[in-house]
């Protein structure tokens, strides 16, 4: 690798990246739903900001090749309009065969619905996701989208043992994941950036 043109793949924490652009660049109350991001204009994004940026001319010319999406399903049989919507916007986003969706069902508690249901095993999934790409090195650049500082074991298992160039991504105000010793090249969005990324599609 390093002769050719570099591939590049993105990791999402859906959920993470979602929520944490909403907080940050959405009026305090808007709902979630009206705050969708669109995973593939993300990740082009995200590959346009870090080439405006790069000193390294190869590492700015890298192209997208793969984005991998990780999130929570609802339940069918309890939120049957939630479910039919996660199926939409999994086919939706999967129209450009770049990208992938990776579901675990959402854990319900013995409250709900008063209690909302929560994402249960995404960090993990991520982070086992993350260690084994950085290690079959099937692209050059492999980026994780997240503010979720669980993962930072994860990221620094990823940059020991693999041998591709791992980078982090996110949005501007939110954690930056970190790797004591390491340097780590990191994409931060802004909000003129999350108004591009929007999906306003009604599911």
């Amino acid at each position: 690798m390093g002769a050719s043109t570099p591939t590049l793949g993105v990791l999402i924490d859906y959920q993470n990246i979602h929520l944490t652009a909403r907080d940050l660049f959405a009026p305090v109350g808007t709902p979630a739903r009206d705050t969708l991001v669109h995973p593939l204009r993300f990740a082009e994004r995200v590959v346009s900001v870090r080439a405006s940026k790069s000193t390294d001319p190869w590492l700015a010319s890298a192209v997208l090749t793969s984005v991998c999406v990780y999130r929570g399903t609802p339940s069918n049989s309890r939120e049957p309009r939630l479910y039919a919507a996660s199926q939409a916007q999994r086919s939706e986003w999967t129209r450009d065969p770049r990208v992938s969706v990776h579901y675990r069902s959402l854990r319900y508690s013995p409250r709900w619905p008063q209690d909302p249901a929560r994402e249960k095993g995404i960090d993990v999934l991520l982070a086992v996701e993350l260690v084994s790409k950085a290690m079959n090195a099937d692209v050059d650049v492999l980026v994780c989208a997240t503010h979720d500082t669980d993962l930072e074991p994860a990221l620094e298992m990823a940059m020991n043992k693999g041998s591709i160039k791992i980078e982090t991504a996110g949005w501007w105000g939110g954690r930056r994941l970190k790797v004591p010793g390491r340097k780590t090249w990191h994409t931060a969005l802004d909000g003129a950036d999350f108004v591009h990324c929007r999906d306003r599609k009604q599911y």
